[in-house]
């Protein structure tokens, strides 16, 4: 039985923080919450501490490209993931050739059943497509509805480890789709649509979140809400946010954290390659991207994934919107998005949960601390 032991400024429990608080863990697991003295060889944390960071949406890191498959790619990710920050993540594929993309998942959950415990932990797979209306960067010539059939085919292939899809909820059939993927155990989220029909029905039917708030969803406009509009009115959704203040401006940021508050803002990185390397160019599902002063492009211009890390993320989000604090940062980077995908063992400091956190540090370090 392996214990460890922390002693830390402060922590971020689910209803306040404390100060002066030690923690004990046993075989990976959290035993204790308490203010008691801690045994001399318990390690001095300086900072506050969080529940571990958990990114619901990384596409690559490290220099490497989920799509790639191999161990060497997945457990480079899964490295850098961590040391940017966060202690899970969501392995994501985007839009590719269905066939190829059937192999991409089988590949990658095959990965996520044999990974040793390096780096941040994978919960599952997020598919970022094919089942989309608005490209962005990916290539519309792939999209294809989400038919019965192709469900059951994606399903088999995941073997049990889809814990996110994203769909256009314009496309025929979407909200079928959702009934259906919702009652396998998977999270449906709506994006890459840049109209609003559809969308109601699909939150009826059980979606619970959009990616991506305001990328790939159309304008926002005070007359046709659009997408965006929609997903900020609608209580039941969880909206992800890609805080580089690029993809979405700052005064938006702060716009819309009114609007959501702590209980259904998300902080996800849509990180590439690039994300934890310096500029130069990586791929994105076989396609060229180059990041140039930490902002990825693909070779029309548009904007492809970022060069986020969790914990630039994090900064960024404390800094743009000033009412936040490490309680708000610890629900949007850490409770709510293990909460969106079931990942119950995450999300909080409390006994019973992985001892696996993120250290914001009296000096403005976001350090991920894992078993």
């Amino acid at each position: 039985m392996t214990a460890r032991e922390w002693i830390v400024d402060r922590a971020v429990v689910p209803d306040t923080v404390l100060a002066g608080t030690r923690i004990a863990a046993s075989d990976g697991r959290i035993t204790a919450i308490d203010r008691q003295a801690a045994a001399p060889a318990a390690v001095r944390l300086r900072g506050t501490l969080l529940p571990g960071f958990v990114d619901l949406q990384v596409n690559g890191a490290g220099g490497r490209s989920v799509d790639e498959g191999t161990d060497d790619a997945l457990d480079t990710v899964a490295a850098a993931v961590a040391k940017g920050g966060a202690v899970a993540f969501l392995p994501t594929l985007i839009t590719a050739p269905w066939d190829r993309l059937l192999a991409q998942v089988e590949t990658v959950a095959k990965w996520i059943e044999r990974w040793r415990g390096q780096g941040a932990e994978p919960l599952g797979l997020h598919l970022e497509g094919p089942f989309l209306q608005a490209p962005g960067a990916h290539d519309a010539n792939c999209f294809v509805d989400a038919t019965p059939a192709r469900l059951e085919a994606l399903l088999a292939a995941a073997r049990g480890k889809l814990k996110l899809v994203t769909l256009a909820h314009a496309r025929p059939g979407a909200a079928a789709a959702t009934v259906k993927l919702v009652a396998a155990g998977v999270t449906v989220a709506l994006g890459h649509c840049d109209r609003s029909e559809g969308f109601s029905a699909c939150v009826d039917a059980g979606a619970r979140a959009v990616t991506h708030l305001f990328n790939v969803m159309g304008p926002l406009h005070h007359r046709d809400v659009g997408t965006a509009g929609l997903a900020l009115d609608d209580a039941r959704v969880a909206c992800p946010l890609i805080v580089d203040g690029v993809h979405v401006a700052p005064a938006m940021v702060r716009n819309a954290f009114r609007i959501l508050g702590p209980d259904r803002c998300v902080l996800v990185s849509d990180a590439v390659g690039a994300a934890g390397m310096p500029d130069g160019d990586y791929t994105l599902s076989g396609i060229r991207v180059a990041a140039k002063d930490g902002v990825v492009r693909d070779s029309k211009g548009s904007l492809a994934g970022s060069a986020l890390t969790m914990a630039l993320a994090a900064r960024n989000f404390l800094q743009f919107v000033p009412q936040a604090g490490p309680w708000t940062l610890a629900r949007a980077a850490a409770t709510n998005p293990a909460g969106l995908v079931g990942a119950a063992h995450l999300g909080t400091l409390a006994i019973g949960k992985r001892a696996a956190f993120t250290l914001l540090g009296d000096d403005g370090s976001i350090t991920a601390i894992l078993p």
